[in-house]
């Protein structure tokens, strides 16, 4: 069971880890929250640098300790994701774990009708398909670690380094303070492998479905082509416990 030293105070910490690099964010994140912390990853250009890190950052540490890197496999990724996560698999030595939606999918066009809720209410096919299975493994850990930077979009330039849900779990945002081009200049000193999908305009990748996801070009925001012209700009994910109520995805 994992306790806070007594005297913790979030905000008084995450000054202090406001300058610090995000490599000596993380390090801190495995010392302090130990087999309670996890992070989550969708294999894009943050992703990738945290995962590189994790991946240099654990050598220290013995194979049962390792942090357990969290993939939701929503059942709508591009094929061209699910590939390059096999690939980043083989690669690093971590520990991968793969979220399922809990309705499978033949049980969801039953409910539904068909496959595409995501044109019809593309909110609630989020909540089904990405923040419900991450809710369900996330109610196993004290601690999150995610890519989340300040410059992706208005809804995020205001993140800290470490919050506090309102259900107690915390997110740690190593990255929040580094830029698009930091990321690609960190990718290429270390020869860290890039999504296949950066090079052909998708800015940000998330679900295979137009609306959803499409390609941008490179001077676009980085988070235009999701969900365009819906007025959505979030699935959720990094919602839970500030803009609704934690740990409420009953379905």
């Amino acid at each position: 069971m994992f306790k806070l030293p007594e005297g913790f105070d979030v905000e008084s910490k995450n000054r202090s880890l406001e300058e610090a690099p995000p490599e000596e964010v993380l390090r801190w994140a495995i010392e302090f929250f130990g087999a309670q912390l996890c992070m989550s990853t969708s294999f894009q250009l943050g992703g990738m640098v945290l995962l590189d890190m994790l991946s240099k950052l654990q050598r220290e540490l013995p194979k049962p300790e390792r942090v357990p890197v969290l993939f939701i496999d929503t059942g709508f990724h591009f094929p061209e994701t699910l590939e390059f996560a096999k690939q980043v698999r083989e690669r690093y030595d971590l520990n991968f774990i793969t979220l399922e939606p809990v309705i499978e999918r033949e049980v969801f066009k039953q409910i539904y009708g068909d496959d595409q809720l995501y044109f019809r209410n593309p909110t609630e096919c989020c909540r089904i398909n990405k923040v419900e299975p991450m809710e369900r493994a996330l109610a196993g850990y004290v601690a999150q670690v995610a890519a989340l930077r300040r410059d992706t979009s208005p809804d995020r330039a205001n993140i800290p380094i470490l919050e506090k849900r309102t259900d107690g779990v915390f997110k740690l945002y190593p990255l929040a303070r580094m830029t698009r081009d930091e990321l690609k200049k960190y990718l290429m000193t270390h020869d860290v492998p890039k999504h296949p999908l950066h090079d052909r305009g998708y800015k940000s990748i998330g679900c295979f479905p137009e609306c959803c996801t499409q390609p941008v070009g490179e001077h676009a925001p980085e988070r235009a082509g999701r969900w365009t012209g819906t007025g959505k700009s979030e699935c959720g994910l990094h919602l839970v416990g500030k803009q609704r109520q934690a740990q409420d995805f009953s379905i």
